[in-house]
């Protein structure tokens, strides 16, 4: 069992916030409360809080040391989550299967690169238009791999890049992630 893939943090992360939703359900729970054992570090934790958070899975409160937070607990959506045993497995799982392990590094990659297209030298329209495309791309690599659509991930790569067909400057981590992709799709 890996446990430093992220899906894998994002299970305990849920159930941690959860014992504690259980607990006392106004209760926000520090980083420092997260990072008590070895598979929640730092440089885990900020990336799969807020991947969490955009689900609308957890409650962050911000404070001025962004990107950490001061405080977190698990929304109602996430609760209904983890209380429904079958779709947390599904989307959370325990243990990872070869594809999953293999596939470890993609989220990371995935997070910076929807970070380089919010602070792209694209304007108005183009610019919404590049960050839609790659909050497609981040939901359909966050499905369980073996149900990805390697037409679809291809597809929107193609869109990505047509942002910057005019020679603007492309995404720095856009070829790591294809990289990636070509190297989980050929093991």
């Amino acid at each position: 069992m890996e446990e430093s893939h992220p899906k894998y943090v994002r299970r305990v992360l849920l159930e941690r916030l959860y014992e504690r939703y259980m607990l006392d359900p106004l209760d926000m729970m520090a980083p420092a409360d997260l990072l008590e054992d070895a598979v929640i570090t730092r440089t885990n934790l900020v990336p799969n809080i807020h991947y969490l958070h955009d689900r609308g899975l957890v409650e962050l409160m911000l404070g001025f040391s962004a990107p950490m937070f001061d405080g977190v607990r698990i929304t109602a959506d996430g609760v209904d989550l983890v209380e429904n045993v079958s779709e947390f497995g599904l989307r959370f799982p325990g243990i990872l299967g070869g594809d999953e392990n293999d596939s470890v590094d993609i989220p990371v990659v995935m997070e910076r690169l929807v970070e380089e297209a919010d602070l792209c030298a694209l304007d108005g329209e183009a610019r919404r238009a590049l960050v839609r495309d790659i909050h497609y791309l981040r939901e359909e690599l966050a499905r369980p791999v073996r149900r990805w659509r390697s037409d679809v991930i291809g597809q929107v790569l193609d869109w990505v890049d047509g942002h910057f067909a005019d020679g603007a400057t492309p995404l720095p981590s856009l070829n790591t992630l294809r990289a990636l992709l070509e190297r989980h799709a050929n093991s």
